[in-house]
């Protein structure tokens, strides 16, 4: 049997819109084992790339998009 390290990951996503409709803003903020990481953030790739480096990886994070 494997021992494994458990980690715990909170993706707290929030949305605001200003009293006169104009502004918005929005985000997640990640936190890893108790730890809010600095960028809050809708990219995927930016959220596991925070993760992976708090939790001591170097990661090389490649992004492909396809658009009709």
């Amino acid at each position: 049997m494997t021992n494994k390290t458990k980690v715990k990951i909170e993706l707290d996503e929030y949305y605001h819109n200003c009293g006169d409709g104009c502004c918005t803003t929005y985000g997640t903020v990640t936190t890893v084992n108790g730890k809010q990481l600095d960028c809050h953030n809708q990219d995927v790739g930016t959220i596991l790339e925070q993760v992976l480096t708090e939790l001591g990886y170097e990661p090389e994070i490649i992004e492909t998009y396809y658009n009709d």
